[in-house]
């Protein structure tokens, strides 16, 4: 399988994420309902950290942002760690904030302190 083709898997399943609507919210902040994209993204494992990676920078959807975390929290690579405080100081500075902002600081904290320990 080359890169490219492990590329378009990768964001074929990131475009399922698109189409998720989140069943509760818990205080305002959507939950992220379990999709089989996500369990078939965590088995491809630690090879597609960078394209995760990369994909959080040029995503415009801070819902597919979310399950990007969700998705490196569940992979456990704990390279993702620098790059996770970073995003999550990201959307804690912004002035305003909504229930998508929250949810990416939400996956954010549960992943970090998860790769932390």
């Amino acid at each position: 399988m080359t890169s490219h083709t492990l590329a378009e898997q990768v964001d074929s399943l990131l475009s399922d994420f698109d189409r998720v609507e989140p069943v509760t919210f818990d205080l305002g902040t959507p939950e992220l309902p379990e999709v089989g994209a996500i369990h078939e993204l965590v088995n491809m494992g630690a090879e597609i950290v960078p394209l995760l990676l990369e994909r959080i920078q040029s995503s415009g959807s801070k819902k597919r942002i979310a399950y990007i975390v969700l998705v490196l929290n569940r992979i456990g690579d704990t390279k993702v760690l620098a790059p996770l405080l970073d995003l999550r100081a990201r959307y804690q500075d912004l002035e305003t904030k909504d229930e998508w902002d929250y949810a990416v600081i939400g996956q954010c904290n549960l992943a970090i302190e998860q790769l932390q320990k």
